[in-house]
């Protein structure tokens, strides 16, 4: 049961690779600004994992 956790959670954590790159590719940028601006993509989504994560034990 918890292969099946990490599998979804890499599985998303892909996507989320994928498609960041497919939108900065969208937008023109060069590869050295990509990889600035995957980079500042990759920190907001672990800043928003880590504001959801709080919320929810805040709640709890």
């Amino acid at each position: 049961m918890l292969s099946t956790h990490w599998d979804e959670i890499l599985g998303f954590i892909r996507e989320f690779e994928l498609s960041s790159r497919e939108y900065l590719q969208s937008k023109g940028l060069s590869e050295y600004e990509m990889t600035n601006a995957y980079l500042d993509l990759q920190w907001d989504f672990l800043h928003t994992i880590l504001q959801q994560r709080s919320r929810g034990r805040s709640q709890s």
